[in-house]
């Protein structure tokens, strides 16, 4: 059995069947936004992914910018009490989604906590690699995780202990586990939205999907440990999973994905 690894550059075909998640896609709407979004570019200094093109709205487009991002948000809207940014349009234009949504009044909450010193990791899978999965099963995403590694392939380079926590991860890995659960996969201070003591938004759905129960927890652990005071705050809204955060660690000190 192998996982699911995409092709290095799978651009020109990532949004085939993907019609039927555009968002008020009409001639009008698309023009009125791409006319919006080259002006933004033209004569702001605004970066993708993000371009604001008002007060109140917002694009999102590049090369990693997906259609299913607008239809997480949609959803998230339609069945949660989640803060999401209001989905105006999205459509496909030249192998490029465009994503125009609601611009969140409010701060980061990185902003506002004033968050200094460690790097911020913005993401658990890389912007750059290409979508990936479905998965079958929670033990072919794990397979997939670490490159179909098995443990009768030893290095000689790796001692004893990193040996031991190789093996125990691929145990715990391809060990039973209970169905996945809707996971946000980036929530990070960056991504959570604030207005005075309120959350009003929560941003960057891409990697939303469904994922091993411990996914939400570990993702917003991994790469933010330095920034103070921001392991204590997961604890309040996120139940956590020391077990299941050291196999993972195991994982991304040698897979880097």
């Amino acid at each position: 059995m192998s996982g699911y690894i995409p092709p290095v550059d799978n651009t020109a075909t990532q949004y085939d069947g993907t019609e039927s998640l555009a968002v008020n896609d009409g001639l009008v709407r698309r023009f009125l936004s791409l006319v919006a979004l080259n002006i933004a570019v033209h004569f702001s200094r605004a970066y993708f992914p993000c371009v604001p093109i008002s007060k109140h709205l917002i694009i999102k487009t590049g090369p990693f910018v997906h259609l299913t991002e607008a239809a997480t948000m949609r959803f998230v809207a339609a069945n949660t009490s989640i803060p999401v940014p209001r989905v105006h349009c999205a459509f496909v234009h030249k192998n490029q989604a465009i994503i125009v949504m609601q611009r969140i009044r409010g701060r980061s909450l990185c902003c506002a906590w004033n968050c200094v010193g460690g790097s911020l990791r913005d993401s658990r899978i890389a912007r750059s690699w290409p979508r990936f999965g479905p998965f079958k099963t929670t033990q072919e995403f794990h397979q997939w995780l670490r490159r179909d590694f098995r443990p009768e392939e030893r290095s000689k380079y790796v001692d004893d202990q990193d040996w031991e926590d190789l093996k125990d991860m691929v145990a715990k890995q391809d060990g039973p586990w209970p169905p996945p659960v809707f996971t946000h996969g980036d929530l990070n201070p960056s991504n959570i939205f604030v207005r005075g003591n309120r959350v009003v938004g929560i941003i960057d759905w891409e990697f939303a999907g469904w994922y091993p129960y411990y996914w939400e927890y570990t993702s917003a652990w991994y790469g933010h440990e330095t920034r103070q005071g921001w392991e204590k705050e997961i604890l309040n809204f996120l139940d956590p999973y020391p077990e299941e955060l050291k196999m993972d660690l195991t994982r991304q000190r040698w897979w880097d994905i």
